[in-house]
């Protein structure tokens, strides 16, 4: 772990690197970083940590960070990610262990974990949410669902959630949602809530399962039916925890285990 200007940053495989910082107690915050061979960046994060993935090996990133809404400047800092040549790169092996593992219907999905910035009732139907949703891009998604009857816009809003983000754009009584949030639900459909990820999971950060490769494919009519094919297999295990058959839903921090660990994606209300 290396700092510096108050930004502690950590490689923790080839391309990722963990940067954490003081809170400033912002809503949220904005993180810019580029390179010489690549234009700039941004994410956007209600912690004071980030993940950031598929970066370039060996290379030199500028960055600063920022309050979201007041747009003030919190600090600026340089990292380098790691080489594939380093020796003590155990991520450099497991990133080769991840390009060993087949590829499924389930590794075209792009599964993110976001948080609801905006929830308000569709204005042509009674039953549909329309959601603003930051899954760490430069802009929000708005994100249209069914949940009126199972919760109010004041639970929704702020909700650390999960989003299929790569299925075909749909247009739903004249908006265009741009994802899906995934939920659960008990046997009759009485109970719905949607998935939670890990409190230290930032936007965007990407959910994997052990023994899938992780290759989402763009946005269509392809990955709208990778989902179809998988969805009957997604369920919650006893615990609470989110799982394709028995592959937990993970992120890259620590490997998933039980009762709402660091890592496990799982449900506050339901399971």
């Amino acid at each position: 772990m290396c700092s510096a200007d108050g930004i502690s940053f950590q490689n923790i495989g080839l391309g990722s690197v963990l940067l954490s910082w003081p809170a400033s107690g912002s809503r949220a915050y904005r993180v810019a970083y580029k390179s010489d061979s690549n234009p700039a960046s941004f994410r956007t994060v209600t912690r004071s940590s980030v993940i950031l993935k598929g970066l370039s090996p060996g290379s030199s990133y500028d960055m600063s960070i920022s309050e979201l809404d007041s747009k003030k400047l919190l600090s600026r800092a340089s990292f380098t990610t790691m080489s594939a040549e380093t020796p003590e790169s155990a991520g450099a092996e497991s990133e080769k262990q991840a390009e060993d593992l087949p590829l499924t219907e389930l590794s075209r999905l792009e599964i993110r974990a976001g948080t609801v910035i905006q929830c308000k009732k569709h204005p042509e139907a009674d039953t549909l949410y329309v959601e603003t949703i930051d899954v760490g891009e430069q802009e929000p998604r708005t994100i249209v669902s069914g949940l009126v009857k199972f919760m109010s816009e004041e639970e929704l809003t702020g909700r650390r959630v999960v989003v299929l983000c790569n299925l075909k754009p749909r247009t739903m009584r004249g908006i265009t949602s741009q994802g899906m949030l995934l939920c659960a639900s008990n046997e009759d459909h009485s109970e719905v809530d949607p998935l939670s990820p890990p409190e230290e999971c930032g936007n965007g950060e990407l959910i994997t399962f052990d023994e899938h490769k992780s290759a989402p494919i763009d946005p269509g009519n392809r990955a709208t039916k990778a989902f179809d094919r998988v969805a009957d297999d997604l369920s919650t295990n006893e615990d609470g925890i989110a799982q394709y058959q028995d592959a937990a839903f993970k992120t890259t921090l620590v490997p998933a285990t039980p009762h709402g660990s660091s890592s496990a994606v799982y449900l506050s209300k339901l399971g």
